[in-house]
């Protein structure tokens, strides 16, 4: 029991080593991690976008603009694991694959923005150049790309019928913790078909009643299933 707490701690202290590295986000996306816990990660991931609505009609494709996302949702990824590292809830969801949730879900995050906006890794970044500095090989980062993408081409399709039923009955909290409802439907944009928003049964009193939540207020992750709003004052 002893040894597993230490290796939380140590895995937790490099996490926010990490975090803090000036090789940020680039750091998490280059570490090594087993290619099974990928195949764990590759359908969250795609989940993950399809909720945000990532994707070449409706996000900017100028590096600048790519980089600035996925250093964003990177920092949100990792801070999300960091904000209750020890949550039951995440071991019942990913199992083994909990420990590895830092590295293998923000790669395998990373690069599914790349694939729906038609990029690819060198495209928004020199790899040659943060391979030296990370001490990986280039060869080994092109492969662990090939596979990652491999996989998101042949799960696309599943993990997008699964975001629906996955998102459906989540709880509801605001920024600060508190629980407002749970989701009981969701609204699609007529134009694009992204996900606009969710329809939460809302508890007030006694009673409840069923509000609109624009998925720009939600803050959308897999570490945790509930569903946590931006903002704590709803």
């Amino acid at each position: 029991m002893k040894v597993e707490r230490k290796k939380e701690k140590e895995g937790k202290e490099k996490v926010i080593a990490y975090l803090r590295s000036k090789l940020f986000p680039w750091n998490f996306i280059f570490e090594d991690v087993e290619e099974d816990a990928i195949e764990h990660f590759v359908t969250y991931a795609i989940q993950i976008c399809e909720g945000k609505g990532i994707e070449k009609r409706s996000i900017s494709t100028d590096e600048g603009a790519v980089k600035e996302l996925i250093t964003r949702e990177v920092r949100e990824a990792v801070n999300d694991y960091l904000f209750d590292p020890e949550d039951k809830g995440m071991i019942r969801m990913h199992g083994k694959f909990a420990v590895s949730y830092p590295f293998a879900f923000t790669q395998c995050l990373v690069h599914t923005i790349l694939y729906r906006l038609g990029l690819e890794m060198s495209d928004v970044v020199d790899v040659k150049a943060i391979s030296e500095l990370l001490g990986v090989n280039i060869k080994e980062i092109k492969r662990s790309e090939l596979f990652i993408r491999d996989l998101i081409s042949r799960n696309e399709k599943k993990a997008m019928k699964m975001f629906g039923k996955s998102i459906l009955d989540r709880k509801v909290i605001t920024a600060g913790g508190d629980y407002i409802g749970s989701v009981c439907d969701i609204m699609f944009d007529i134009e694009t078909g992204n996900v606009g928003g969710l329809i939460v049964n809302q508890q007030k009193g006694v009673g409840s009643k069923k509000n609109r939540i624009s998925m720009q207020d939600v803050r959308l992750n897999t570490y945790s299933k509930n569903v946590v709003l931006k903002y704590s004052n709803y």
